[in-house]
């Protein structure tokens, strides 16, 4: 985890911010109540995590790799004489 997610995390607990709900309910007028407008940034990317369920990914800094799409064939697609027509009996 970088220092400064680390820094993010601790500032907020002590701050009393200590469960994902309460992150969440963090908006501009709470940050700025409680002396967090600086970290503003951190906040939102921790919200847009904890509302993904990447909050792992997050703290250190991982990605998934995007599943490979692979085109299906259909029916529609076979052209007729390939040996794949549908409903044909050999």
């Amino acid at each position: 985890m970088d220092k400064a997610k680390q820094k993010l995390i601790d500032k907020l607990g002590k701050k009393g911010f200590d469960t994902e709900k309460k992150v969440n309910a963090i908006d501009m007028q709470v940050a700025f109540d409680n002396g967090l407008t600086d970290e503003l940034g951190g906040i939102l990317a921790l919200q847009k995590a904890i509302k993904t369920h990447s909050v792992y990914a997050f703290l250190m800094d991982g990605v998934d790799a995007k599943p490979e799409k692979k085109e299906a064939k259909h029916d529609h697609d076979r052209k007729p004489g390939d040996g794949n027509e549908a409903g044909n009996i050999y």
